[in-house]
């Protein structure tokens, strides 16, 4: 497999994509099952692509279904069908897929992209017809992801527009890698509209409350999508941590403005959580885990409140990833 790892949740797919050919009495594995079981899964990656492109997994099953012939009931089917070779093409490109966006892993969404890669198959004709291009599905792929390996690397571009971002992306992680290369564009982008909260409202320091402001105001990446799916929506989230800012402090010099200490825990912890993922940069998802990993009792609670805890959040991601 070229050194990838399919992923637990891709394992299961592949196997209901089994299930689908034994139930139609089909002597193989073709695109068609694949993306009958992706429509299935209802929970992965795959799953929120479809869901943002406006395609319902019923009408997928349904034209599937439409264009296929059972095969004879008469016939045994054993438990090994092996893949057609238009199946084998799309674990391929899943893997390729995989490769570009410099995942270790292969997942339901790379998958998918496999499936509209490879063309000509029923299961690429299937999404074609229903409104899917390969362009729209790897863009909101990246975007849910955050990991545009095409993103530029920001290295002249200040973190934020206040003077004490520059310092900020100078600085280094305990890893030796400066953190202007150790976040996706989108994270950088929390990040400096995190800086931006604190320095509008003259506070003296970035602490997790601008932070999780800054990721409740974005609309694209995937921690929008955890805290839509755990809070409810991402304005809730907003107006707790609105709620609970200080007023305008003193206004201070604003090259002074810095990381608070929690603030710069997670941003260390947040590479960590890439780390783990095998990717080569933090997300928003993984901004979003390290900050809930490390909030202060009265800051947890508020979150607590509206569903958003560390627990429920990384069980969601976690089904996702599989």
């Amino acid at each position: 497999m070229n050194g990838y790892n399919f992923t637990e949740r891709v394992r299961k797919v592949l196997a209901v994509a089994r299930e689908e050919a034994t139930r139609l009495h089909h002597e193989y594995v073709g695109t068609e099952h694949i993306l009958l079981a992706i429509a299935r899964d209802g929970e992965g990656v795959a799953s929120a692509i479809l869901s943002n492109a406006g395609v319902d997994p019923d009408e997928i099953i349904a034209r599937v279904e439409g264009v296929l012939n059972p095969g004879s009931d008469a016939r045994f089917i054993g438990p090994d069908l092996p893949y057609t070779t238009r199946a084998k093409k799309v674990l391929e490109l899943a893997m390729s897929e995989a490769r570009l966006m410099h995942h270790s892993y292969v997942g339901t969404e790379h998958l998918l992209l496999g499936l509209l890669a490879e063309q000509k198959g029923i299961g690429a004709q299937v999404l074609t017809s229903l409104g899917m291009t390969m362009e729209a599905a790897r863009a909101d792929t990246l975007r849910l992801l955050g990991t545009d390996p095409k993103a530029p690397q920001m290295v002249d571009r200040p973190l934020t527009s206040h003077p004490a971002a520059p310092g900020y992306a100078r600085s280094r992680s305990p890893y030796g890698v400066a953190l202007v290369d150790d976040f996706t564009g989108r994270a950088r982008d929390v990040l400096r509209a995190a800086y931006d909260e604190a320095a509008t409202r003259d506070h003296g320091e970035v602490d997790l409350s601008h932070i999780l402001l800054a990721l409740a105001s974005r609309e694209d990446g995937m921690a929008a999508v955890l805290i839509d799916q755990v809070a409810g929506s991402k304005k809730v989230l907003a107006d707790a941590m609105i709620g609970r800012l200080p007023d305008k402090e003193q206004k201070g010099d604003p090259r002074a403005l810095h990381l608070s200490h929690d603030a710069q825990l997670a941003l260390d912890n947040a590479l960590l959580e890439a780390s783990k993922d095998g990717h080569r940069r933090a997300g928003t998802q993984h901004l979003l885990l390290a900050v809930l990993d490390v909030l202060p009792l009265a800051l947890a609670a508020a979150c607590a409140q509206i569903g958003l805890t560390a627990k429920a959040t990384r069980t969601i991601y976690e089904r996702m990833r599989e």
